[in-house]
């Protein structure tokens, strides 16, 4: 068996890097690159989707290709979920949040 080498995850670091640099502005998302998934970097907001929002409209997201995930029975936490993929290597987005109970609570704009 051969052991993985730092080497295999050059392309998710280089993309990773690279959004760095085209997108300094943008809020910091929790940034994970996987020894297990090589070919993927996962980009994680929590408790601000206006966040999740300005990085999927940087990463040219289509509003349609944003799937809502749901607690199993009904809890309160959601999540929004998109793929695009940047030089060859998946970007996951996610977004963490809570479902609102109270319309009144929702950002300008929100049905």
């Amino acid at each position: 068996m051969s052991t993985l080498t730092m080497n295999r995850l050059s392309p998710a670091v280089t993309v990773l890097a690279s959004m760095a640099a085209r997108f300094p502005g943008l809020p910091a998302p929790n940034a994970e690159v996987s020894r297990i998934y090589l070919d993927q970097v996962t980009l994680s907001v929590y408790d601000d989707l206006g966040q999740f929002e300005v990085w999927r409209s940087a990463l040219g997201v289509a509003p349609a290709g944003v799937v809502l995930e749901t607690e199993c029975g009904g809890g309160p936490l959601m999540w929004l979920r998109a793929n695009v993929v940047v030089d060859g290597v998946t970007v996951e987005l996610v977004g963490y949040g809570h479902i609102l109970t109270d319309r009144s609570e929702a950002p300008a704009g929100v049905a």
